[in-house]
């Protein structure tokens, strides 16, 4: 079960199905409008949707291999330390391959787009990113589409280290890092269908809020 492979990297965090399912639920539905508006049409069909889906959950399965110390430390890393935590896309990628050398017979790819996205959804379009330092297509789409989704999820959630920021206050954060952190292209769709993100963003919200009054 993809989800509980996930989960063994969450253990450690309070916020652990919550930020999941957002992960699962944005992404999927950033892929889904790129598809609505025949974007990356030689790419993205609706099986590739459906392995989005599946597997963005499985971004930060490598933190399984990150210390408590780093992982769960609520100030600022020192720059060693960020050193550490980089590892945690080359850890994901190498569990997944692992993963797959274990579970396959066949010669087909059980875990393709999940490794992708493990070990690709911290690099940005400008080649400013980490571990590689891959720029613009270089970077696989399914990692493209998850750090966008990533970073939104991010910015409006509490964290150890940082409050929550609203989300008119997040996505303005997000459209300045247009053509530098995130694949234009995934942006500008991202930017056209603000209201139904918004929605689904209000429906999370709502939940947790409703969940810490009771």
């Amino acid at each position: 079960n993809t989800l509980a492979l996930a989960k063994l990297a969450e253990a450690r965090d309070e916020d652990t199905g919550e930020h999941l399912e957002r992960m699962k639920v944005y992404s999927s539905k950033i892929a889904e409008f790129l598809y609505g508006d025949g974007l990356f049409q030689d790419k993205i069909d609706l099986e590739y949707i459906n392995q989005i889906e599946r597997f963005s959950p499985l971004h930060d399965i490598g933190k399984v291999g990150v210390p408590d110390g780093i992982l769960l430390k609520p100030g600022k890393l020192t720059p060693e330390e960020f050193e550490e935590m980089k590892k945690h896309t080359t850890y994901g990628a190498e569990v997944l391959r692992t993963a797959e050398k274990t579970i396959s017979r066949h010669k087909r790819c059980l875990f393709g787009i999940g490794i992708e996205i493990a070990e690709g959804h911290q690099e940005w379009w400008d080649g400013s990113g980490y571990p590689f330092g891959r720029k613009e297509d270089e970077i696989p789409l399914s990692a493209r589409i998850v750090a966008v989704a990533d970073v939104l999820d991010a910015l409006t959630s509490e964290r150890p280290y940082k409050k929550a920021f609203p989300f008119e206050q997040s996505f303005q954060m997000m459209m300045e890092e247009r053509g530098t952190h995130f694949d234009p292209v995934i942006l500008d769709c991202f930017q056209e269908h603000k209201d139904e993100i918004f929605r689904i963003y209000k429906g999370f919200h709502y939940m947790q809020n409703r969940e810490s009054m009771e």
